[in-house]
């Protein structure tokens, strides 16, 4: 159920066949990332650790307009993007700041390289926010029990991965799995049977 948008798609395309589209970029609550990610020498490489993402960090305005005008990528690149590598790495961007949907960030996106397209196509529709961010060892739990180590504060979004799995769970994606494309703002829509009764 989780894979079809009841036959209206969010994809939008361009006349020059860019893929417009929303998606789902990041989340509040514990995530888990291996010591190495997070580079700590006094524990093993993949070691997991839990790490809390607080509301009033993930919704801070300054970090959900550092998503404004990012690059979009296919698959995280081995460093941050910059100058030196945007041409290598890139394929689309942001075209705004984020904004709160729920526990999550969503980010209206632009993808140009027609490989990233085909990609998405194919069903790679996972969305990963590479950022920099301040780790403050502080363990506490949430209101719903979960244990963690560390705060994640000072949030400050370098780019946005198509990635085939997201850490942020399966709700960090775009917007629908349609996987034929729509043009001239006409919606595409899908027949299903649902208990016997098509519509």
């Amino acid at each position: 159920a989780d894979r079809l948008s009841y036959g209206v798609t969010a994809r939008e395309w361009t006349d020059q066949g860019y893929l417009k589209v929303p998606g789902r970029v990041a989340r509040t609550g514990v995530q888990r990332y291996l010591a190495e990610e997070l580079q700590m020498t006094d524990r093993k490489p993949d070691e997991v650790v839990k790490v809390y993402r607080p509301p009033e960090e993930v919704f801070n305005e300054d970090s959900l307009k550092s998503y404004e005008d990012v690059d979009v990528t296919n698959g995280h690149p081995d460093d941050l993007v910059s100058a030196d590598s945007f041409k290598k790495v890139a394929v689309g961007h942001t075209t705004d700041a984020a904004q709160p949907d729920g526990d999550y960030v969503v980010v209206p996106l632009i993808v140009k390289d027609k490989k990233a397209i085909d990609a998405v196509q194919n069903g790679k529709a996972a969305l990963s926010a590479g950022y920099e961010a301040t780790y403050d060892y502080a363990p506490g739990q949430t209101e719903d029990g979960e244990d963690y180590e560390y705060v994640q504060r000072n949030i400050r979004v370098n780019h946005v991965a198509l990635v085939d799995q997201a850490r942020a769970g399966q709700q960090a994606k775009l917007f629908d799995q349609a996987k034929e494309p729509t043009s001239g703002g006409t919606e595409r829509m899908t027949t299903v049977t649902l208990d016997g009764k098509t519509v």
